[in-house]
């Protein structure tokens, strides 16, 4: 039965969950944020589509599935997605390249040897980082799609999180225009108070 709320299914950590969130941050959309442990994960995991968590429970019951695509429907729902078809399209040029970005961290975050771990994904982060940096540039500098906002930029700032979160803030050395996007973006009142939910927890 449809509760007439948008539901988002998650553990309370940020991980592949982070960008949808800060996306309804930003919107101030009145939502349930539902999160489980990994025991009630392991019970439900048969029921939940493809096995796997976030899950986005709409207003009439429908469920969506895959991380990118509750993101992608949420940046498109709250004008983020990007003005142009060639701003979505850079915008999701740019989700793609930090979701590369953010799997090998969270490879870090979930190691045991996390010092190898990092020696092992840096040199690729820090050259995603750099070429991302390049097309920032050459989009204006102020944004990664059409020089407005986009959910590629809240992105953007969940990614530069989790890389100081495991130590590897040195892979932005040489990235000014991310660095000053993501303190843009992090200035956000919404972001912030996202944050701070963050820091708390």
């Amino acid at each position: 039965m449809a509760n007439n709320k948008l539901t988002l299914l998650y553990f309370a950590a940020p991980g592949r969950a982070a960008v949808s969130r800060m996306i309804l941050a930003y919107a101030g959309a009145d939502y349930v944020n539902k999160t489980v442990d990994f025991t009630e994960f392991g019970k439900m995991k048969s029921s939940l589509p493809f096995g796997q968590l976030p899950t986005l429970t709409l207003e009439d019951g429908k469920v969506l599935c895959q991380s990118l695509t509750i993101a992608r429907y949420l940046a498109n729902r709250y004008h983020l997605a990007g003005h142009t078809e060639m701003c979505k399209a850079e915008a999701d040029e740019a989700v793609d390249t930090l979701n590369d970005i953010q799997s090998k961290l969270f490879g870090v975050f979930f190691s045991t040897d996390k010092k190898a771990k990092m020696a092992e994904c840096m040199p690729a982060c820090e050259s995603a980082l750099k070429n991302l940096e390049k097309r920032l540039e050459s989009r204006g500098g102020q944004h990664l799609a059409g020089n407005c906002l986009t959910w590629a930029d809240l992105m953007l700032h969940g990614v530069v999180t989790l890389l100081c979160a495991v130590g590897g803030e040195d892979a932005l050395k040489g990235c000014d225009k991310l660095k000053n996007l993501n303190e843009r973006v992090g200035s956000i009142p919404n972001i912030k108070k996202y944050d701070a939910t963050l820091q708390s927890s």
